[in-house]
């Protein structure tokens, strides 16, 4: 009887990985063609390109890398491209059929396995770096996989890893302030179409947060780790977690050398919002309130 509300939350997480990847809103075209990942990759870089400058895939050619979480493998194709013997592990089946439709679309060498971050089915000391991006935040165990990071790097290794940030702009502001205040607005008949036309969101996207409303009632917006879980990744998302810097450090403390840096405001709930994260002074303002954390860790 125990493990039924941790099957359940395994159940969900799956249901909702399956039917949403990150990309999936950055494009119109047909999932699964060359049109769909060439999008979904300028989009992912126009928007992000710290992705680029903090990871620096061309370092890891020659090198052993793991993707802990990869999707559909869009920066995993940087890896491949730059000559890594790449593996993507993702635990949503139609992540990795993705993943692999776009290996044999665009070339190269990789491996991808079905399986959990929190139990990676690997030998110990197998990689030279692991790569997580938003990943470990969507799972109950972050901190076992953390350690499972640390198990399979081989000594000198790296783990570079990307998890949403507490004390940030878009925790306090974004989520916190401006979606429960437009979250309530669903509660007046027609308000979706208001919102749809303020803040670009797509209707399906407000229907689930007024389903969640009918649902949970006002603990929908009362209850943070509730609103949260929502409203990151899209309504229906069983978890998301938001950390400290000082609570990722210790979360690492069994690494050698720990480095942190912010990135990414996260703009996209407000008018023109990526065009005003691609400039310079919003980037900058990111690397003090950005939504983005990331880990920069060594194993002695």
């Amino acid at each position: 009887m125990g493990m039924q509300p941790i099957a359940r939350d395994i159940s969900s997480r799956r249901k909702f990985w399956t039917e949403y990847q990150p990309g999936y809103r950055a494009t119109e075209a047909a999932v699964g063609s060359p049109e769909f990942f060439d999008e979904v990759e300028a989009h992912r870089y126009a928007l992000e390109p710290d992705i680029v400058e903090l990871v620096r895939f061309d370092q890891w050619a020659g090198r052993d890398v793991l993707e802990a979480g990869c999707g559909i493998a869009t920066d995993g194709m940087r890896f491949v491209r730059a000559g890594a013997r790449y593996t993507g592990l993702d635990f949503s089946p139609a992540a990795l059929d993705l993943a692999r439709r776009q290996l044999e679309l665009r070339g190269g060498a990789a491996k991808f396995v079905h399986g959990s971050v929190a139990d990676l089915p690997f030998p110990d000391e197998s990689f030279d770096l692991v790569y997580s991006n938003g990943a470990i935040h969507h799972v109950p165990e972050t901190q076992r996989a953390i350690d499972e990071f640390r198990r399979v790097l081989r000594a000198g290794g790296t783990a570079i890893v990307m998890v949403y940030h507490r004390r940030s702009f878009n925790f306090y502001v974004s989520i916190m302030a401006v979606r429960r205040a437009l979250t309530a607005l669903l509660l007046v008949p027609g308000a979706d179409r208001g919102i749809a036309r303020v803040t670009g969101e797509r209707p399906d996207v407000l229907r689930g947060h007024r389903e969640l409303l009918r649902k949970h009632g006002l603990r929908y917006i009362s209850d943070p780790a509730l609103f949260l879980s929502h409203n990151t990744d899209g309504p229906g998302n069983p978890l998301s977690k938001a950390y400290t810097v000082e609570a990722m450090r210790r979360r690492f403390s069994g690494f050698d050398r720990v480095e942190t840096e912010l990135r990414f405001l996260n703009l996209r709930a407000y008018p023109m919002g990526e065009r005003l994260e691609r400039l310079a002074r919003v980037r900058e303002l990111g690397r003090r309130f950005g939504w983005h954390l990331w880990i920069n860790a060594t194993k002695a």
